[in-house]
């Protein structure tokens, strides 16, 4: 890649999602006139100067000497290979940011896993406010990252950011801190199987230097048999001599640090998050009354066991964020005998349902309501552990018929688990989309 970025570069950006436009925004920044944008429909946003260039185009690459990827666009896209073919630089936003603000000497904490960097990412820069610490949030749940670089460079802030698989897959420089939450299979229609998607993860690890600091869930299987997961030095949590959560205290060895009474979050895989979130916030002067206070406050995040009220009787909980069976269980085990109803499936991405089938099977859910395409799929794993339980299962054409059967059989008093553990697509363009129509769809029911 070019050490600087000069104004006759020409660059492109290769999709115009978040990132990509963000990408062209920092390009134009930095007096860069000759820009494309390569994406599979001209965009209608589509900045003035800059051109257009289709995905499926052979030529899309003629004459450029920078390409920008944006982390939707997978490793296998015939487009990378004519770049590596011409030899030309490729970028992400990324690490565009990571190298500038690494740079700078500013320090960044960065937050993946699959499942709870959202909810612990936002959990540290909460701590960080409530202590003091000048801090931003970006990714995927903050702004998006080169759009803040400007504000980052000038204030020097502590930087965090939640990065997806997708991002941290071909980091070249990793942050100060990093924190990995939990592994299990998630994304493989674009990793292509279960260790490429892991290596992807663990490569905001690899990509550390010694004098970082990595911080891992010891409490997980498939990232206990990895460690060490890079060079840095490796703080544990969930297991001593980390942060440990036991009985309703947050502790280190034998010293209480801070106990959980007030905590609107759910579940022991949350309180984890704040086992991490607590880790990571420490090192940069965040104290135990500032995670207390934060965890006596903080709601949670949208479409993750997002409490939407009492209608009809019913509770009912959106957890749309679920896109894997691990998910769903987490969550089942989060609200434990309250749920009669469990209303899931989504897209077929061929994942193996035993694990929610037995945690159905253990669980008080006494009605099991499952969307296409990937219903059947589940209602196959429920039947290989438990056939007798076959009446319980009901499948259904879509979101609106799968509330109506829940609002029709759910009993009184007790809560309605929406946590699909499918992604959305297909139906929907992601799980914020899907969570949204089934929120709106309960408050129909209010009304």
């Amino acid at each position: 890649m070019p050490t600087s970025i000069g104004t006759d570069l020409r660059a492109a950006v290769f999709g115009y999602g978040a990132e990509g436009t963000a990408s062209v925004r920092w390009l134009a920044s930095r007096g860069v006139s000759s820009v494309t944008v390569i994406a599979n429909e001209r965009p209608t946003d589509l900045p003035a100067g800059a051109s257009w260039r289709a995905d499926t185009d052979p030529g899309a690459l003629a004459g450029i000497e920078l390409l920008i990827k944006s982390p939707g666009i997978k490793p296998s896209h015939p487009l990378l290979g004519e770049a590596a073919r011409l030899g030309l630089p490729v970028t992400t936003a990324t690490r565009l940011f990571v190298e500038s603000v690494r740079d700078a000497g500013i320090p960044i904490v960065g937050v993946t896993g699959s499942k709870g960097k959202s909810t612990t990412s936002t959990l540290i820069h909460l701590a960080f406010v409530e202590a003091g610490v000048s801090s931003v949030l970006v990714g995927n749940i903050g702004r998006a990252a080169l759009d803040a670089l400007p504000d980052v460079l000038a204030r020097r802030p502590v930087v965090v950011f939640e990065m997806s698989s997708y991002q941290t897959h071909d980091l070249t420089h990793g942050p100060s801190v990093a924190v990995v939450t939990r592994l299990f299979p998630e994304h493989l229609d674009w990793h292509g199987e279960r260790e490429a998607y892991y290596g992807s993860k663990l490569n905001i690890a690899r990509a550390q230097q010694p004098e970082d600091v990595t911080i891992w869930n010891a409490t997980d299987e498939e990232l206990a048999r990895r460690v060490p997961l890079g060079p840095a030095r490796h703080a544990p949590y969930g297991a001593a001599p980390g942060v440990v959560f036991d009985r309703g205290s947050f502790l280190r060895g034998r010293t209480l640090l801070f106990d959980d009474r007030g905590m609107k979050l759910l579940g022991l895989h949350n309180r984890l998050n704040v086992c991490a979130a607590f880790t990571a916030a420490e090192f940069f002067g965040a104290g135990p009354r500032d995670m207390q206070e934060v965890i006596v406050e903080f709601l949670g995040l949208p479409h993750r066991l997002e409490d939407l009220g009492v209608h009809h009787g019913i509770r009912w909980i959106n957890d749309s964020i679920s896109t894997a069976p691990e998910a769903a269980v987490a969550a089942l085990e989060a609200l434990g005998p309250q749920v009669a109803t469990y209303v899931g499936g989504g897209t077929d991405r061929g994942f193996d349902f035993t694990p929610l089938a037995r945690a159905l099977v253990e669980s008080a859910v006494g009605d099991v309501i499952l969307l296409p395409p990937g219903g059947p799929a589940v209602e196959a794993a429920l039947a290989r552990e438990a056939p007798r339980l076959g009446a319980r299962v009901r499948l259904v054409a879509d979101l609106a018929e799968a509330v109506a059967a829940a609002d029709r059989t759910t009993p009184a008093g007790r809560t309605v688990l929406f946590s699909p553990a499918s992604p959305s697509y297909g139906v929907f363009r992601n799980f914020e989309e899907r969570g949204d129509a089934f929120r709106a769809l309960v408050r129909r029911l209010g009304s």
